[in-house]
């Protein structure tokens, strides 16, 4: 019955939810706010997207760095040993003309708080203006009320608001820098704006990486996500994998903030094997659905393989002085592309995608 009942929620999650949850984002909420060429541009980039293998989703990583100093994650423990720096907005504006006629979705994040860029405003504007969709996430701790009010006029479709705990005992040793009541406050004050404005955008997903420290407290954050009156909830598991961490890190981190209890087994994405470590689960004939889907261009405007290549070991040009097509379509890029959708490149075999 437990697989059984398992195979019916994947299928209505599949089928149900997540049709409805594309249609509300990328159709619905356009024509309710007069964005009638968004919808006109997801099926010109759909198109172009089966017919000539040409990514949909764009990373834009407009800086690379945080505020915060999360043990989880990769950007404040000197694991990205790039410069650190911002994109500028004129950099940006080159970008997005370069590559708003072949992507639909962007994401203007990767590695940093996208909250500490001045510009960001202007520069979710401008993707706007390009009929892109355009999404960050945030982990809200600079979400004051005069950046509401600045988010809620550039014409953002999409926010993801991390909100890890549910009490400051489970969540500031995982989000490490913040305060869990300002945080708290943020977000229901920004949810408590748009409602006030009559807005329907931008979606707002709250999001909850479960942890060792906040797996009793899923029926609150439920709760509360409830009362706010965000669009979506995400309990969310997380990586640790070698493309960042090492063997003993991915141990150490593992036993303090990993689940604990057996209902959430299905959030642990990686089998211990007998020393303690962990191998990352995946199917035999796993293919990297990334690898043709996303492009990934980093600060300094160097078109990336993958957004998993944080340190730019895998570029296949610049946007600075190349136009996309000819980075995209060179016989060299495509063979590197071909190779990391079979997953055989060395990063391949360590990355954090499930």
């Amino acid at each position: 019955m437990a697989r059984i009942k398992k195979q019916l929620d994947r299928l209505r999650y599949k089928y149900i939810f997540y049709p409805a949850y594309l249609l509300k984002r990328h159709l619905i909420n356009q024509i309710l706010t007069g964005r009638w060429f968004k919808p006109m541009h997801l099926m010109s980039v759909f198109i172009k997207s089966k017919l000539l293998c040409r990514p949909y989703l764009a990373i834009i990583e407009t800086a690379n760095f945080c505020n915060l100093n999360c043990p989880t994650c990769t950007t404040p423990h000197n694991k990205i040993t790039r410069e650190k720096k911002s994109m500028t907005l004129d950099d940006f504006k080159k970008i997005m003309d370069k590559v708003s006629p072949y992507c639909h979705v962007a994401l203007l994040y990767n590695s940093n708080e996208p909250l500490l860029h001045p510009n960001l405003s202007e520069m979710i504007s401008y993707a706007d203006k390009k009929n892109l969709y355009t999404m960050i996430s945030s982990n809200a701790t600079l979400l004051n009320e005069e950046m509401t009010g600045k988010i809620l006029k550039s014409g953002l479709d999409e926010i993801l608001l991390c909100l890890d705990g549910m009490s400051k005992q489970s969540y500031e040793p995982f989000r490490r820098g913040a305060d869990f009541e300002t945080v708290k406050d943020n977000i229901i004050n920004f949810c408590g704006e748009k409602k006030k404005r009559g807005l329907v955008k931008p979606y707002v997903e709250l999001q909850f990486i479960l942890t060792s420290l906040n797996q009793n407290e899923v029926p609150l954050i439920k709760e509360f996500a409830k009362e706010i009156g965000v669009d979506r909830l995400h309990i969310k598991s997380f990586a640790l994998s070698e493309y960042a961490y090492s063997k003993e890190e991915i141990k150490k981190l593992s036993e303090e903030f990993f689940p604990l209890e057996s209902k959430y087994s299905k959030k642990i994405i990686y089998d211990k094997k007998d020393d303690g470590t962990l191998d990352l689960k995946r199917g035999k004939d796993w293919l990297c659905s990334l690898a043709e889907a996303q492009l990934v261009v980093l600060v300094d405007g160097s078109l990336s393989m993958c957004c998993y290549d944080i340190n730019g070991k895998y570029i296949y040009g610049s946007l600075m002085d190349k136009d996309f097509l000819s980075i995209w379509n060179d016989p060299k890029v495509q063979k590197i592309r071909a190779m990391a959708k079979k997953g055989e490149l060395s990063l391949c075999k360590i990355c954090g995608a499930y």
